[in-house]
C-alpha cells in the first residue's frame, strides 16, 4: 500500500501465620480452602494479594531477617483461585472479555511521540498503577487531576521530533522524508492544502496511529490555522509545529485506545474489534508501541530504528487498511515477522539508554519490546536495580573481595563500563531461546547457554574503570579472562551449577534480600507457587510478626528457616508451600552467586516436595538446578506459564470463559513443538483477544 493511501486512511507478601492446621494438601489448587473455596462455590471474586506485580515492594532487609507482609496494595482478583484443571477444558462457553477504553501508559507515550533523546519526555506521569498484576492491565486507569497537572508539564515537547532538522540527531522519517511535509516546515505562508495535509498527517503518524474522522481532523485544523496566524514568522514554525502537537496530545483520541468493537452484536451480545482497532492491539501487545511508531535517528552514527517513512509495523498498517487482519493467517505471519529473532546490528536497542558500544555488547538475539517486558514481569527481574543493596554480595562464595563486590554492583547498575547488566544478561539468555522458538517453556528452565559479561581489556592497567568490571563473570562462576565478542560471552556453564533463568544471578538477586542468610529461600519458593504453579498463598494476618530472631543471625539461613519457621506448627501451616520450594536455591546466596559453604558446613539445596498439585511435581530433589528440571516436565507447570503469557497478552486475568482459549493455546504450543510464537498467535486469533462485551 502506497505512503498517500496510508496518510489518507490513517517482594511480596510472604505468609505467615495459617490457621493451625489449615489445609494445604489439598487436591490441586489450595487456595481453594476457607474463604478462597467459598467464593468458588458461590461464583464471586476474593480479593488477594498473593500476585505479586511489577508495583513497588518494600523487601524488609532489616537484621532479624523480616519475612513478613511487604505492604503492597491489594491487586487484581486472582485468576489463581481457579482450578486449573478445570480451566482447561473446552466446553463451548463464549469468551466475554469487558470493552475498554485503554489508557496508554508511560512507555507506550514516550514511543509514540517519537524521541525522547535530549528531552524530558520519557518522565512522563502515566505510570501504570502499582496494584495490577501486570502493567498490560488497565482497569481503573484515569487521567485524573494529579496525573493531568504533572502531564502537562511534559506535553509540550510532544512534538519536538517533528521540528529537528533534516541533518540533526533525534528527526524522524515520517516528517524528514515525506516530501508533501516540506512546505509546512519552510514555507513562510503555507498553503490551505498543504496545512490539511500536515495536520492530518501528524494525527495519524504521530498522536492517533488510526485513521482519524472528520470532526478529529476540523478541530485541529481550526487550532493550527490560529497558531499560524499568530506567527512572528517562518522562524517560528517550530514552535508552531510543537503548539499543534501538544493540542493533538490533550484529546482522548491520542491518549486512549479504543478496544470497543463495531458492528452488530453476536449471539452473546459481543462486539468484534474493528480492523484498526484489532491491528493495533496486536500491534501493542507484542510491541508495547503502535503501527506506524516512528523511525526515529538516536544518533547520527547509528542510523534510524526499524520503519520507513510511515513508521515500522507497516505490514500491521497495510492489513488493517485492507480488511485483512482479521485473516488468521495473516496475523499468524504478523506475529512470526515481529516478536523476536536474530539481528547483529541490534536496532531494536537504538531507544535504550548509554551509547552504540553498550548497545553492541548485548546478544545477537533479540525480543519485540513486548515480548521482553512480559518475561521481565513475569519473572520479576526487570527491577533488580530498585531493590535494596545487598550486602557482602559474595560471601559464602568461593569469590571475594573488593573488586569482586564492585564488579557485581557495576552488573547491577550498568554505571561504569560498557558490559551490560545482569537483566540485559538474563535478556538475551531468554530472547535467544526464544529466537530458536522450540521447546520455550522447558528450555527456559534448562538451558545452559548463559551470556556472561567480559572483563578482557577491563583489568588494572588496561582501564580506567578496572574496579568495576575487572571480575565481572565471577557472579556466574566464571574464572579466567573472558573476551570483549559475542561468541566469547555466550558460555555453557556446568550441569550442576545452573539450568534455566530460575538459577541466573539477576532472578536469584530479584528474589531475595540484603544478607545472604535472610529468608530469601521463602521468597524465591513462594515465587515459583504464584508464578510457575498458579496457586495463591493465604495474606499474612495482621497479628503476626514475622521476624527471624537476632540470636539466629550466625545460622544459615536453612537453620533458621526450619528451627523458626517449619518447626512451629501455626506457621507451617502456610510455609510448607513455600520453603520446600525455596531450599533447592540455597545452593545460591542472596546475589546469585554459587556457595562452596554456607556457615561452617556445605552448600545444602536438598527438599521433598509433598501435595504438589500434580503428581509429576512430588518427591526429592537436590538443587534447584534438579527442581528446574522437574519443573520443565511438568504439564501443570506449563499450563501455568501460559496463563501468565495470556495475563499479560490479553491485558487481564483469565476467567472461566476463556477455557477455550487457553485450550488453542496449549494445543498450538504442543504441536508446535513448543513454540512461543505459536502460543501468541493462537491467543490473537482467538474470541478472548478479538471481541469485547459492552459496558
Amino acid at each position: 500500500m502506497s505512503t498517500i493511501q496510508r496518510t489518507l486512511l490513517l517482594p511480596v507478601t510472604l505468609a505467615l501465620g495459617c490457621p493451625q492446621g489449615g489445609d494445604v494438601a489439598t487436591q490441586g489448587d489450595p487456595s481453594t480452602t476457607g474463604d478462597a473455596a467459598a467464593s468458588t462455590a458461590t461464583g464471586t471474586d476474593v480479593p488477594t494479594t498473593g500476585a505479586s506485580g511489577p508495583g513497588p515492594t518494600s523487601s524488609g532487609t532489616s537484621d532479624t531477617g523480616d519475612t513478613g507482609d511487604t505492604g503492597e496494595p491489594p491487586g487484581e482478583p486472582s485468576g489463581n483461585a481457579l482450578d486449573q484443571n478445570a480451566l482447561f477444558t473446552c466446553d463451548d462457553r463464549p469468551a466475554l472479555p469487558p470493552a475498554d477504553l485503554r489508557l496508554i501508559d508511560r512507555q507506550e507515550w514516550t514511543r509514540s511521540v517519537g524521541t525522547w533523546s535530549g528531552t524530558d519526555l520519557a518522565n512522563n506521569p502515566l505510570y501504570p498503577r502499582a496494584a495490577h498484576r501486570y502493567s498490560t492491565y488497565s482497569d481503573d486507569e484515569a487521567l485524573d487531576p494529579s496525573v493531568l497537572s504533572l502531564y502537562l508539564d511534559v506535553v509540550g515537547g510532544s512534538g519536538t521530533s517533528w521540528t529537528i532538522g533534516k541533518w540533526d540527531v533525534g528527526r524522524v522519517r515520517t516528517v524528514i522524508e515525506d516530501p508533501e511535509c516540506q512546505c509546512f516546515l519552510n514555507d513562510a505562508a503555507p498553503a490551505s492544502e498543504c496545512v490539511d495535509y500536515f495536520v492530518r498527517r501528524y494525527l495519524e503518524f504521530g498522536a492517533v496511529y488510526r485513521p482519524v474522522d472528520d470532526e478529529q481532523f476540523a478541530a485541529l485544523r481550526e487550532f493550527a490555522g490560529s497558531v499560524l496566524a499568530a506567527e512572528a514568522g517562518v522562524e517560528s514554525r517550530p514552535a508552531t509545529i510543537r503548539r499543534i502537537a501538544a493540542a493533538a496530545w490533550m484529546t482522548a483520541a491520542a491518549l486512549h485506545r479504543p478496544e470497543l468493537g463495531e458492528g452488530a452484536p453476536d449471539e452473546h451480545g459481543r462486539l468484534r474489534l474493528g480492523d484498526w482497532e484489532l491491528a493495533q492491539a496486536i500491534a501493542y501487545a507484542l510491541t508495547r508501541s503502535p503501527a506506524g511508531v516512528p523511525s526515529v535517528n538516536r544518533t547520527y552514527e547509528a542510523g534510524f530504528t526499524k520503519g520507513d517513512i510511515d513508521g515500522d509495523l507497516g505490514d500491521l498498517l497495510d492489513a488493517a487498511a485492507d480488511g485483512t487482519i482479521k485473516d488468521p493467517e495473516v496475523v499468524a505471519t504478523l506475529v512470526r515477522a515481529h516478536f523476536g529473532g536474530l539481528d547483529e546490528e541490534r536496532r531494536d536497542l537504538l531507544f535504550e539508554p548509554h551509547d552504540g558500544r553498550w548497545w553492541e555488547n548485548q546478544g545477537e538475539y533479540w525480543m519485540a519490546t513486548g515480548v521482553r517486558a512480559f518475561f521481565r514481569e513475569w519473572l520479576g527481574y526487570g527491577g533488580l536495580a530498585d531493590k535494596p543493596e545487598k550486602v557482602e554480595v559474595a560471601k559464602t562464595s568461593g569469590w571475594m573481595g573488593g573488586v569482586v563486590e564492585l564488579s557485581y554492583w557495576n552488573l547491577v547498575s550498568g554505571i561504569y563500563g560498557y558490559e551490560n547488566t545482569l537483566v540485559t544478561q538474563l535478556d538475551d539468555m531468554i530472547a535467544r531461546i526464544v529466537a530458536g522458538d522450540q521447546d520455550v517453556y522447558a528450555q527456559l528452565l534448562t538451558s545452559r547457554m548463559f551470556y556472561t559479561p567480559a572483563n578482557d581489556g577491563y583489568q588494572e592497567g588496561e582501564s580506567s574503570v578496572s574496579n568495576s568490571t575487572a571480575e565481572s563473570p565471577r557472579v556466574y562462576n566464571v574464572s579466567g579472562i573472558t573476551p570483549q565478542t559475542r561468541e566469547a560471552r555466550w558460555k555453557q556453564l556446568p550441569e550442576g551449577e545452573r539450568a534455566g533463568v530460575l538459577t541466573h544471578p539477576a532472578w536469584l538477586g530479584a528474589h531475595s534480600l540484603s544478607f545472604e542468610n535472610d529468608p530469601n529461600l521463602v521468597h524465591r519458593g513462594k515465587w515459583i507457587r504464584e508464578e510457575l504453579l498458579c496457586q495463591n498463598i493465604p495474606d499474612l494476618p495482621i497479628n503476626v510478626a514475622a521476624m527471624l530472631t537476632e540470636a539466629s543471625r550466625e545460622q544459615s539461613a536453612r537453620q533458621r528457616i526450619s528451627e523458626q519457621i517449619d518447626a512451629d506448627p501455626y506457621c507451617n501451616g502456610c510455609h510448607q508451600m513455600m520453603n520446600p520450594l525455596g531450599y533447592p536455591f540455597e545452593i545460591y546466596n542472596h546475589a546469585g552467586f554459587l556457595r562452596v559453604e554456607d556457615h561452617g558446613g556445605p552448600p545444602n539445596g536438598t527438599s521433598v516436595l509433598a501435595n504438589m498439585p500434580a503428581p509429576e511435581l512430588d518427591g526429592a530433589v537436590n538443587s534447584a538446578v534438579d527442581l528446574s528440571t522437574r519443573l520443565a516436565g511438568s504439564k501443570y507447570a506449563k499450563r501455568c506459564f501460559m496463563r501468565q503469557v495470556f495475563r499479560f497478552f490479553a491485558g487481564r486475568e483469565e476467567t472461566m470463559h476463556d477455557g477455550c482459549t487457553l485450550v488453542a493455546m496449549e494445543t498450538a504450543y504442543d504441536e508446535s513443538g513448543g513454540a512461543f510464537s505459536e502460543l501468541l498467535i493462537a491467543l490473537f486469533n482467538s474470541d478472548s483477544f478479538q471481541y469485547r462485551v459492552p459496558e
